[in-house]
């Protein structure tokens, strides 16, 4: 078998339908109940009284700010390998269509330029939402309290937050570029939000606090992918296959 099938191959059993909607399920309902449980708990029984303006996300994987760190290690490497396919199937969608479009000899050169930002800006996005997926497994398998003597936690937060920064970014781009299962508006919000927010962390100055601008770039991130997801869902549902 060649590689290209190979690729073929493996493109359609992670972008299988039934895998697909599963992992959609599974990741909100995961990643979701078990953030607000984790902060629930380290609010009220956490040693050090947890906040979101004065902790950052990763502290509800430490002992010293919640009786149960072991919450956030939990969900965040269950869930990641399951955000891969969605990634997949979102960029599968962005492309359908456009390298035919690129390599057809009717297509005028403004069209293959055209569809070739879409590809090329949709392939960014894919490689930079895989790496936040390997980021997010990275910071529970490596929490606060296991982050070794090479600062791991460290080093996977920057990977989890810069890959889904900018894969919301490019994808963003694609999207509003290209009819997809995510409407152009939500394209334009993934461009602005989480880059807007990521900057705000980086350059925060009082009365914000790098900790809560961390939970709003968190959150800038979640407000469209949960949509997102959930639109996928419902046409993969309509569908029959």
């Amino acid at each position: 078998m060649s590689i290209k099938s190979k690729v073929i191959k493996f493109i359609q059993v992670i972008t299988h339908p039934t895998l697909v909607r599963f992992s959609i399920l599974f990741s909100i309902y995961t990643f979701l109940l078990g953030l607000v449980i984790g902060v629930i708990i380290a609010t009220i029984f956490g040693p050090e009284g947890y906040t979101m303006t004065n902790n950052y996300i990763s502290d509800l994987g430490s002992i010293r700010y919640t009786p149960a760190p072991f919450i956030l290690d939990i969900i965040a490497m269950v869930t990641a390998p399951f955000t891969m396919p969605i990634f997949f199937n979102l960029t599968k969608s962005i492309l359908i269509g456009t390298w035919d479009k690129i390599f057809t000899k009717e297509t005028s050169i403004g069209k293959k330029i055209y569809y070739s930002i879409i590809w090329i800006s949709a392939i960014l996005g894919l490689i930079s939402l895989l790496a936040g997926s390997v980021g997010l497994f990275g910071i529970g398998l490596f929490s606060e309290d296991r982050t070794t003597e090479l600062n791991l936690h460290f080093t996977f937060s920057i990977v989890v937050f810069a890959g889904l920064v900018f894969g919301s970014l490019f994808s963003g781009f694609a999207i509003l570029l290209k009819k997809t299962i995510v409407p152009r508006i939500l394209g334009i919000y993934m461009m602005i939000a989480p880059f807007t927010a990521a900057l705000l962390f980086i350059f925060s100055q009082p009365p914000l606090t790098k900790q809560y601008m961390e939970w709003w770039m968190l959150f800038s991130i979640l407000f469209w992918m949960v949509p997102g997801a959930l639109l996928m869902y419902k046409k993969l549902m309509s569908e029959k296959y």
